[in-house]
């Protein structure tokens, strides 16, 4: 696969696990720290996996510009994860609204019509950064004037939106303004202009989207046998399905599941997943790529590992421990992984199919099994050398050569027998967690 999107990037899903995220920094720091459980969110797997998966991750310029993974985390922490020493050319590649993220920033605000007297009414989910619930600031920014943003320069369109964002928070009438961006809103400047310095640079590739259409009403109407049972048992449903259909905004789809929970008796979850899948699968279809989901797909538990699955389209789904194996790993382990794997990984990205998947499967188990065994036997020697030194310098201390081999003698098998074979099943019984992945081909694979 040349490029894929991934739906775990959304800005919506960046923010709605937010909060579930694994800290990176500490599992790599403590060799201690435990491995991510099932229920929190692995960024660093999540990255690692697509950037095993596909030659080239495709970001959409609001996913890097909102989305508060990639804002919080940073170029050079992303750098890190990857293991990756400078460029992040052929890693991923952000499809732009304008030729450089700068611009691509001021238009996401001032929207569609640059002419505008007033700002867009954009929620920024990026701010969950900073509050586990931040307050919608859509209609407060809409009614401040778009003068200032229009006629900035470009080095100052980070801090304007910024300083235009905290005005709409701390609610200042529209002829009121925020000299400088201070706080949360200073820091979310400085993650702005950190990611423009490396496409300045020329880090990363920043490419303007062309204007293919977007048929989301064709994706929609593939993917109705996903929803056909639902709707013909629950009214309530079907009436959520008659207005999803019609809609191409994702803010109102999301808004309208939201306010018709208590009324859609549990099957927010598959309506949500139903619209967003078919959303993700326009997408891919016009920019030509594919996409792949980590978090659970309620509309994918029943779908073949290889086939034509309930959206009319083609999948692919890994299961097995893919992202959690990922996240366990310090970035030079990972970079030895990549090496090691490179025949398997160039396989699955030429010629995607179910048997070069089970290869890149059995190529990354086999690598990460291989460094889990070094370290073990390490580990054993090691605690096996701490040992028997005291009982060394002991007896020849005390000078009894009969002494110094019994206290050898004694503290192999002390060791030996303190190090239970339980504790090897325990080590690699933290690996055995469950994540799927299903690679989506909408169009051809590409």
């Amino acid at each position: 696969m040349k490029r894929t999107l991934v739906f775990d990037f959304d800005t919506v899903e960046q923010k709605n696990t937010f909060r579930s995220l694994v800290s990176d920094e500490a599992l790599f720091d403590d060799p201690e720290a435990p491995a991510a459980p099932e229920t929190r969110v692995s960024f660093a797997g999540m990255l690692r996996a697509a950037d095993l998966l596909s030659r080239e991750i495709l970001l959409l310029d609001v996913q890097l510009l909102d989305g508060a993974f990639f804002l919080d985390r940073g170029p050079d922490a992303v750098r890190t994860l990857l293991a990756r020493t400078g460029s992040f050319d052929q890693t991923f590649s952000v499809v732009a609204r304008k030729p450089s993220l700068e611009e691509s920033l001021r238009f996401l605000l001032l929207g569609p019509d640059p002419l505008s007297p007033v700002l867009a009414e954009f929620e920024f989910s990026s701010l969950a950064m900073f509050w586990e619930a931040p307050r919608p600031l859509g209609a407060a920014l809409h009614a401040r004037s778009s003068a200032r943003l229009r006629s900035c320069a470009v080095s100052e369109v980070a801090r304007t939106v910024a300083a235009e964002l905290q005005a709409a928070w701390e609610g200042l009438g529209a002829d009121q303004h925020v000299p400088v961006p201070t706080g949360p809103f200073a820091r979310l400047a400085q993650a702005w202009e950190a990611w423009f310095s490396e496409a300045a640079a020329g880090r990363i590739r920043v490419r303007e989207r062309t204007r293919e259409a977007f048929d989301l009403m064709g994706a929609l109407s593939r993917r109705a046998a996903v929803v056909r049972e639902v709707r013909a048992t629950d009214p309530a449903a079907d009436a959520a399905v008659q207005f999803l259909s019609e809609t191409v905004v994702r803010t109102t789809a999301l808004s309208y599941l939201d306010a018709h929970g208590d009324q859609l008796d549990g099957n927010v979850s598959l309506l949500q997943d139903w619209w967003m899948g078919a959303y993700f699968d326009a997408l891919a279809e016009q920019h030509e790529t594919n996409w792949l989901r980590f978090r659970e797909d309620t509309a994918m538990e029943d779908t073949q590992r290889r086939g034509r699955d309930l959206a009319g389209g083609e999948a692919i789904q890994f299961q097995g421990s893919l992202v959690a194996t990922l996240h366990d790993m310090p970035p030079q382990v990972y970079a030895v992984l990549r090496h090691q794997a490179r025949s398997a990984i160039h396989d699955w990205q030429t010629r995607p199919s179910q048997k070069t998947s089970d290869g890149l499967a059995y190529a990354v188990a086999r690598s990460n099994a291989a460094v889990s065994l070094w370290e073990d036997r390490k580990a054993m020697w090691m605690r096996i050398a701490l040992t028997v030194l005291p009982a060394v310098v002991g007896t020849l201390t005390a000078g009894f050569f009969s002494n110094l081999l019994a206290g050898v003698g004694s503290a192999i098998a002390t060791v030996v027998l303190g190090v239970p074979l339980v504790e090897f099943a325990e080590l690699h019984a933290t690996r055995k967690k469950k994540m799927r992945a299903h690679i989506h081909f909408p169009a051809v694979p590409r």
